[in-house]
């Protein structure tokens, strides 16, 4: 029964996730689900993207556009995590607080893979959700929770600059400058965010894996470009979720992987 529970409210916390990745990066203000191309609101029985798809109302009512996958693929994501973080943790205070993170987490994923920002309005709520989560969830001195924070800040503030100053000097040596950068304010906040979430001694394993994860998912885009004959080497890739998933690992898997890597 508290599984079915938990199911429903993953289903409804990804329709909200969708509507506000669908406004958000827009900056107005979030409304309720509608097509994502002429914007007419849709039925409520379409809200769900999941129901929608069951009941056959797949199509915006006024320009039968179809609807996104993505809403159907954030509710599955969002009812399974919030099951499994249920089954791992039972109905305690870091499960709540790490659902919340979690959800968190996965807008801001969905934000940066769509349209490469992070915002201020979805970072600054995971990073107090991120505080509560470490103080009262893993039960982490506050000392450790704000070193945390600064370190994941800093160290990948120092990355910006450099990928700025490289993104300067290939510009000058181009002749044209380079329209993006390998990381942005928005990956330098959310690392701090995730310093908050796994403390001063995680945060290093978590960039870590995020930038294992990177390069991996780099070789492989850039891969597929060439193989598609659209190769670029400054293309620039969406990092956020990379943090995100070395964010994850750590969140779930903490002493697994400090175990390991001390072998």
């Amino acid at each position: 029964m508290i599984q079915f529970a938990l199911i429903v409210a993953g289903l409804f916390a990804g329709l909200i996730i969708n509507s506000l990745a669908d406004d958000l990066p827009q900056r107005v203000r979030p409304l309720a689900p509608h097509c994502h191309h002429c914007g007419f609101p849709y039925h409520r029985s379409q809200w769900v993207g999941l129901f929608a798809l069951v009941v056959r109302r797949w199509r915006c009512a006024q320009c039968d556009a179809p609807m996104q996958w993505r809403r159907v693929v954030v509710e599955i994501a969002s009812a399974a995590m919030l099951v499994y973080l249920f089954e791992r943790f039972g109905l305690t205070v870091k499960f709540g607080l790490l659902s919340l993170l979690l959800e968190c987490l996965l807008l801001i994923t969905v934000i940066d893979l769509e349209h490469r920002l992070i915002l201020y309005v979805t970072v600054f709520p995971a990073a107090l959700i991120a505080a509560l989560y470490s103080l009262f969830g893993a039960e982490r001195e506050l000392s450790k929770v704000l070193v945390g924070g600064a370190v994941g800040f800093a160290v990948v503030y120092a990355i910006y600059l450099f990928g700025w100053a490289f993104g300067a000097i290939a510009g000058r040596l181009r002749g044209q400058p380079l329209a993006e950068i390998p990381f942005g304010g928005g990956d330098v906040n959310l690392a701090g965010v995730i310093g908050l979430a796994v403390g001063w001694s995680g945060i290093v394993v978590a960039l870590f894996i995020a930038v294992v994860c990177g390069g991996i998912g780099a070789s492989l885009y850039l891969l597929i470009a060439f193989l598609r004959r659209r190769y670029n080497l400054f293309t620039a890739i969406p990092y956020g979720p990379f943090l995100v998933i070395g964010a994850v690992a750590l969140l779930l898997f903490d002493s697994e992987i400090k175990n390991w890597l001390a072998r």
